[in-house]
């Protein structure tokens, strides 16, 4: 490797590091690091040099070296790529400055990343989506959709992990948008019989049931029903303000992927509880719009279907830019 005017010396430092009672290849690290983010602009050869020595000396370092120097180049817009890559798929306490900021990572990148480890890295991934989508501003969209964005967010809730869809749940006690509330009032009789088609694996009736009670079509009903992590049941059954035990009890018999982990049912449960009646509503909007563009139907309410879309993309802009609440954090450190 020729070494590099912009780095004079810095080659026989790192054999020299690797060689004495202490290792200095990881203060090597820093020191390049730094004299390479004093230039806001490289020429390619400065740049493979820096990438070469930096690949090399990364074998050598601790993981707090690895993340200090994924926390810098992440937002460094000249990060070598391929720096950033191995960084991206480093342990999820290096990763994770890449993964939520760098823009230098393109699309099918994060795609690779998410499925090929999925995890943690496939869930800040799939919040980084949301957050970018939801922070679209007017002006970047030739002709603006809310029928489609509505799609895209409801989407993107879908694709995210249980720490990012409960914090985007209860952050939206937060948001500006009008809940779209139930064609009409849950009776006890309805909740008698949707509790015991549950109970009876009764899928049709419980797909009728709660499609009829919230306005939605039988495909969205029964891509909440049947979803493996079981938020959107939680819900579906707040917004129609369903009791608590009501709801654990269909959490055992309703969907197999959930019943089946008694923890599980408890998390859900907890999540019902913490989840207001508004919010739920208002995550109900933005499925009824999401809903009513697929079916090329107007929705017959209080919100209709354009207006839901516009309050929700509003809505859910300003979430993505709350912190995240303490509970979720706890759930994401336990998960790791």
């Amino acid at each position: 490797m020729e070494p590099s005017s912009a780095f004079p010396g810095l080659e026989d430092l790192i054999d020299l590091g690797q060689h004495g009672e202490i290792d200095m290849r990881p203060t090597l690290l820093r020191v390049l690091t730094n004299l390479y983010l004093q230039r806001p602009v490289h020429t390619p050869e400065d740049e493979r040099y820096y990438t070469e020595l930096a690949l090399r000396l990364m074998d050598a370092a601790d993981m707090s070296t690895r993340a200090a120097l994924a926390v810098r180049l992440a937002t460094f817009a000249a990060a070598p790529r391929s720096l950033l890559l191995r960084l991206a798929r480093d342990q999820i306490e290096v990763a994770a400055p890449v993964l939520k900021q760098s823009t230098a990572l393109r699309k099918h990148d994060l795609e690779a990343i998410a499925a090929e480890l999925g995890g943690t890295h496939a869930e800040l991934i799939a919040a980084r989506s949301f957050d970018e989508l939801v922070a679209i501003q007017p002006r970047e969209l030739s002709q603006p959709d809310p029928v489609h964005e509505a799609i895209e967010l409801r989407n993107l809730f879908y694709a995210a992990g249980p720490a990012e869809r409960r914090w985007i749940l209860l952050n939206l006690d937060f948001a500006q948008i009008a809940p779209c509330y139930p064609p009409a009032a849950i009776q006890r009789a309805d909740i008698w019989r949707l509790e015991t088609a549950a109970l009876q694996h009764n899928t049709e009736t419980v797909l009728g049931e709660i499609g009829r009670a919230l306005g939605l079509s039988r495909e969205e009903t029964a891509r909440i029903v049947r979803d493996e992590g079981g938020e959107p049941i939680v819900v579906a059954t707040r917004a129609m303000n369903i009791p608590a035990d009501v709801l654990q009890r269909m959490l055992l018999f309703i969907n197999a992927d959930v019943g089946h982990s008694v923890d599980r049912v408890y998390e859900l449960s907890d999540l019902f509880t913490e989840l207001s009646l508004v919010s739920a509503r208002r995550m109900l909007a933005i499925w009824r719009a999401a809903d009513a563009g697929v079916n090329a139907r107007t929705q017959r309410d209080s919100v209709p279907w354009r207006t839901a879309a516009e309050s929700a993309q509003r809505a859910l802009s300003e979430v993505s830019r709350r912190p995240m609440p303490a509970k979720a954090q706890s759930l994401r450190r336990i998960k790791r």
